[in-house]
């Protein structure tokens, strides 16, 4: 069954029924306003730090589900009838009703005894509050006198806080209506969180008849937002908080003639000034002129983000995603790492060391300004002996300490192709203090350091500890003893090793360089010595020396990373790569997707980790884990192989995967990626989970862009070497890289996939190299691309 459709002109999806299988999100933000919205007006709202400052409140696998949410109510007061345009919290079929998420903005459009409303919620880039843009049309022939009831609850700020202690923290709680400002203001009084916060505001254009600050006095005892007494009753309590359940409702009522339509305007915000900084935003945004004004800011901002990178491939779905929805996907992971969406609770996980390393590979062709500042936040996290925080709280300093082997890796790969993007060696020199406080290094020192971390804790291969677990979290019984090992942290550890050693040629580090050409060799020779398995790399040895992911075991013989990553990293020979990654085609792959692993596990083979708690096909336990579906396209690509790094990518594109298997099972947003679909093993194999919030986005961008396209930043310059499917006769791509825009053109005949021939640059100059020359800054270049 279909729910929804791309609307590409206005970059738009478009949700067409209210019912789906889940609530499909978006994110309204500014990179540090953060709304939570989903197709019924659920969600919630915080401002940088969903854990510790958290301004709405949402209840995670409640039961109706997605409440609460930023609702308007409407009541008919001749009939005593009552809505939302939402469709949720009320629940009242609707005669119409349709949502649109775009970028940065959702917009939810209804007709409900013969008034239309179009809700459109979106968060201003200057300022941080959210907007609530309704609209309101009489369809009728007679005059209609509505009552409007706009409502929020708001939140404890401390999210876990309020989870744990919740019976006497809300009663620090305080919220009043000011008439003056037609606002309410509510705060929460607890030292240690307002010394930073001042007050969280919640206003409307119309002048508010009614107000209620006391959930208790709007919704009444033994009811919920479905049914709120005041709205059924038509008439607000008035009731101020001093200690409770606090919410934000105010009460106003219209008049519309037939045909006549009006528009009124909500705010919530938050400031960390005064009473009087509120009301100066509400003044700022006090009229459709001033608030269009802000929706047109925001739209040119994605604009202008996504214009660094367009395509036009034979694949309209590949085409949406690549232009637009991995674009606009990745800058949201790149904001919010794994901290808040509806899989994520935002209590636990903070920024992830490891995830926001690899989100800056989405982000720095576009902003390369605000992804130099996230890597020294990054460099910031990392102790004096090389290894980092997990993840961390940046707005409290606290980070989880626990090691991980790759971990302090990652910020490697980050600055070697931030340099690669910008041309901006001298990143390497700018400073960030160490965890400890007591001292300070260049990024370079961080670097090296990280290098020097795992050098000094090896096993008895001489391959890198385990430690906690590595990239999978849930292989997490391997180094309980201090003897596990991580094959595939070696992988990682050449790959960055080498990024190093070409960094340190670049800035004339000579000694550094050989150094680092030495143990990349070294790690070369003893991985191959080692970890190869006759037809594939071992994943692991645990603590006993027993491999993982070899011929030998019962179950869990082959791992997809171990493979991807011996291509992906260079350590595989050429023989070796192609053997392989043809065992990862014989073993792991399905209609829709590559596993994990194979066999999944179904007993409980001793130094595995708690992967063995999900059942076979789920996540981590054989499931098809699409962030590592990326490393294969690349591999494959690596390779040559078109078709196959073409058939792993659109294995898991969401539109083409969505379709195939049906709403009904896929259950998630197919507009955006997600973190895994279940496998084969399990009953459900095709339904997807913990979308928005993933390296998967990262990865299929750059996998796609970088490797099947082939359009690929170097240090030298833009590389052209495309890996394409070979049914296609080509594709067109706008590239702008250093200031300079590319404007790139592929041809090529059937039957092939790699391969050039030539390079013609503004139609006159044939090119003796496939790295495109660094030309003016501002100017915009054609470049015909003729593969053989």
């Amino acid at each position: 069954m279909d729910y929804g459709y791309f609307i590409e002109k206005e970059k738009e999806y478009a949700i067409t029924r209210y019912d789906t299988t889940l609530p499909w999100i978006n994110y309204l933000s500014n990179g540090r306003y953060c709304a939570l919205m989903s197709h019924l007006g659920g969600g919630y709202s915080f401002f940088e730090d969903p854990r510790y400052q958290r301004i709405t409140r949402y209840r995670y696998n409640n039961v109706p589900m997605d409440r609460p949410g930023k609702y308007i109510y409407i009541r008919d007061e001749d009939s005593g009838s009552y809505w939302t345009p939402t469709w949720q919290p009320v629940g009242k079929k609707p005669e119409q009703w349709e949502c649109r998420h775009g970028l940065g903005y959702t917009k939810i459009i209804s007709v409900n005894e013969g008034i239309s409303s179009q809700v459109l919620y979106f968060v201003p880039p200057e300022d941080d509050l959210e907007i609530w843009m309704i609209t309101l049309h009489n369809l009728g022939g007679e005059k209609r006198k509505l009552h409007l009831f706009p409502y929020v609850e708001f939140a404890l700020f401390d999210a876990v806080g309020e989870f744990m202690s919740h019976p006497n923290l809300h009663y620090f709680s305080m919220a009043d209506f000011v008439k003056q400002d037609n606002a309410i203001y509510y705060d929460f009084f607890m030292p240690r969180r307002t010394a930073g916060m001042a007050k969280v505001f919640f206003s409307m254009s119309e002048k508010a008849e009614g107000y209620d600050c006391d959930r208790e006095e709007f919704i009444g005892l033994y009811r919920s937002e479905n049914n709120p007494l005041a709205v059924e009753e038509g008439k607000s309590r008035n009731s101020r908080l001093i200690g409770g359940n606090a919410v934000g409702s105010l009460h106003s009522s219209i008049e519309l003639a037939p045909d006549e339509e009006k528009t009124i305007f909500v705010i919530l915000g938050i400031t960390k000034d005064s009473k009087e900084s509120a009301v100066k935003y509400i003044e700022k945004y006090s009229s459709s002129e001033k608030i269009d004004k802000a929706l047109q800011l925001l739209k040119q901002n994605w604009q202008n983000y996504l214009n660094k990178i367009q395509i036009k491939t034979p694949d309209s779905d590949t085409n949406n995603m690549i232009n637009v929805w991995n674009q606009y996907q990745c800058k949201v992971a790149f904001d919010w790492s794994r901290y808040a969406s509806y899989f994520h609770t935002g209590t636990g996980r903070g920024i992830g060391f490891r995830d926001t390393s690899q989100d800056t590979l989405g982000v720095m062709h576009s902003i390369p300004q605000e992804t130099k500042k996230k890597i020294k936040l990054l460099a910031q996290n990392m102790y004096e002996d090389g290894h980092s925080y997990h993840l961390f709280f940046p707005t409290v300093g606290k980070g989880d300490p626990t090691r991980y082997s790759d971990d302090h890796l990652w910020i490697i790969n980050a600055v070697s192709n931030y340099i690669k993007e910008t041309g901006n060696l001298s990143i390497i020199e700018d400073e960030a203090h160490y965890i400890e406080g007591r001292s300070r290094g260049t990024i370079y020192q961080h670097m090296t350091r990280a290098i020097e971390y795992t050098l000094r804790n090896t096993g008895p291969h001489n391959l890198p500890r385990m430690f906690y677990a590595d990239w999978n979290d849930c292989l997490n019984d391997v180094d309980k003893e201090g003897r596990g090992e991580s094959v595939w942290t070696a992988f990682q550890l050449h790959l960055v090793v080498k990024q190093l050693e070409e960094i340190a040629e670049l800035s004339g580090k000579l000694e550094d360089k050989k150094r680092f050409h030495r143990i990349a060799e070294e790690v070369k020779d003893t991985v191959n010595k080692v970890a190869w398995d006759g037809e594939w790399y071992i994943r692991a040895f645990t603590d006993e020396g027993k491999p993982l992911g070899s011929k030998d075991n019962q179950e869990g013989k082959i791992y997809l990373n171990a493979q991807s990553w011996a291509v992906f990293s260079g350590v595989a020979t050429k023989e070796r790569a192609k053997i392989c990654m043809d065992s990862v085609k014989k073993f792991l792959n399905t209609e829709n997707g590559l596993k994990l692993f194979h066999p999944a596990y179904r007993l409980f083979p001793k130094g595995v980790g708690s992967l063995l708690n999900y059942p076979p096909g789920l996540k981590e336990n054989a499931g098809i884990f699409c962030h590592a579906n990326t490393w294969a396209i690349i591999g494959e690509a690596m390779l040559g192989r078109g078709d196959n790094a073409y058939q792993y990518y659109t294995q898991i594109l969401p539109p083409r995967v969505s379709r195939k298997v049906g709403n009904e099972l896929y259950r998630v947003e197919p507009y955006v990626y997600n973190q895994f679909i279940f496998g084969p093993d399990h009953p459900k194999h095709g339904r997807a989970s913990h979308s928005w919030l993933t390296g998967t986005a990262v990865w299929t961008f750059r996998a796609f862009v970088d490797w099947i396209l082939g359009i690929k930043p170097t240090y030298e310059g833009l590389l052209i070497d495309p890996c394409l499917p070979t049914n296609w006769t080509g594709y067109d791509a706008e590239r702008e890289f250093r200031g300079v825009r590319y404007k790139i053109k592929v041809k090529k005949a059937k039957g092939i996939s790699k391969g050039i021939s030539k390079i013609i640059l503004d139609k006159k100059e044939e090119l003796e190299s496939n790295i495109l020359p660094l030309l003016k800054n501002g100017s915009t270049h054609q470049v015909e691309v003729y593969m053989k």
